[in-house]
């Protein structure tokens, strides 16, 4: 029988495009009595307790937390860095703590690129029950990005002060509170292991519960894949597998964060997304929408149709993907300057080309696979337009933390 938690914890955004760290030392402190403690004083003291190079690194994290962390009766434990050395391991230490410290994590994903809070997660038995071994079927996670509009637009600056509740994780520009993650996806995309102490070798990293009573043994299982072969299904087949999904979500009468989201939903539209990241790796958004407003994105593989995850845009006027002409309009618009003297890229009829599929890395311009990119090519120069009609001359790799 399916095992479920999922905790209280308030969603907020990062309030710069390296504030992750502090948003999630915000969430966290917050869900255990601390308040909302603004993002700069969280940033400044992660900052200062991390090593060379980081933005926020584990240790100024777990330093944070525990320097701002409420005096018992009103929290009774501390945190640490657990560092396991291996994926399975590290995803144990994080259903521990939901298990027994009733706590989110906050874990290191993307490499050594960001900080998202895990606040839940869905097995297949009771983890510490009587038994052999349980899987993880999937994690419910508080992704700080994007950054809040005050951000992009320095006439809001500063950011409006943050509070439980407040508009953080209402949708679009002001980010999503429900993503679910597989554990396949965890796996591939999420929590890929950082080196992060010089060991030599990826180490899975979150800051959580020190307690460690004992679970059962993880069981590693296969992915269900919906279709064989190597050839990209069609957008057709990639709605229609996800509506094979949802009765099956509806079939199995599960209650979960994201069922108000998919009741009643239908898949309207497919969007084909290729990593950049990876060689050949693509997979599909499909917009779900009731009484013709958008209530989910759900992601699936573009070759075998497996469920990728599912992210909420409940109350959301319109989903994260920006059509193809009004992309193409807005790069026409824009003032796109190459820097370093290199004068400007301007957009003229029959000399540039979009790329047929929207396009995603972990970058700096986007830390969340549902916020894609369309890709112009003009010339030798290729720009990037974002879910918000924001252009990039480029895609700038993640600094640590």
């Amino acid at each position: 029988m399916v095992w479920f938690s999922d905790l209280a914890t308030p969603y907020h955004q990062q309030d710069t495009d390296y504030y992750c760290g502090a948003a999630v030392a915000q969430m966290i402190l917050a869900s255990i009595g601390s308040g909302v403690i603004d993002q700069d004083t969280l940033y400044n003291s992660n900052h200062a307790h991390s090593s060379p190079g980081w933005y926020t690194s584990p240790d100024g994290l777990n330093y944070t937390l525990n320097a701002f962390m409420p005096p018992p009766p009103t929290f009774n434990s501390f945190f640490i860095v657990e560092r396991a050395d291996t994926e399975p391991a590290g995803s144990a230490n994080i259903v521990r703590t939901l298990y027994y410290f009733r706590v989110a994590t906050g874990t290191l994903v993307y490499g050594c690129g960001h900080w998202v809070a895990v606040r839940g997660v869905k097995t297949d038995v009771d983890p510490a029950g009587e038994g052999e071994s349980f899987t993880i079927e999937g994690f419910y996670i508080n992704n700080p990005w994007p950054p809040t509009p005050s951000f992009y637009d320095p006439a809001l600056a500063p950011p409006p002060p943050h509070a439980d509740p407040d508009s953080c994780g209402s949708g679009g520009d002001r980010g999503s509170a429900n993503e679910y993650v597989p554990y396949s996806e965890w796996q591939n995309t999420y929590f890929t292991g950082c080196d992060a102490y010089g060991v030599g070798h990826a180490q899975f990293i979150s800051v959580c519960d020190p307690r460690r009573p004992p679970l059962r043994p993880i069981r590693l299982v296969g992915r269900p894949r919906a279709v064989r072969g190597r050839q990209l299904i069609s957008h057709d087949d990639a709605l229609d597998l996800a509506n094979r999904g949802l009765d099956a979500h509806r079939r199995a009468n599960l209650v979960c964060p994201l069922t108000p989201a998919l009741q009643n939903a239908r898949p309207v539209s497919a969007h084909l997304v290729q990593r950049l990241d990876r060689r050949d790796e693509f997979y599909y958004l499909v917009v779900l929408h009731r009484d013709d407003q958008p209530t989910a994105i759900v992601r699936g593989d573009a070759f075998d149709g497996s469920f990728q995850g599912a992210l909420s845009l409940e109350g959301v006027s319109r989903a994260p993907i920006i059509p193809r002409d009004d992309a193409v309009a807005a790069a026409r618009q824009a003032v796109i300057d190459r820097g370093d003297g290199q004068g400007r890229i301007v957009l003229r009829d029959g000399a540039f080309c979009v790329h047929p599929t929207l396009v995603w890395r972990p970058c700096q311009e986007s830390r969340s696979p549902y916020y894609p990119f369309h890709q112009i090519t003009v010339g030798g120069d290729t720009i990037y337009v974002g879910y918000d009609g924001r252009v990039y001359p480029s895609l700038h790799d993640l600094g640590r933390g």
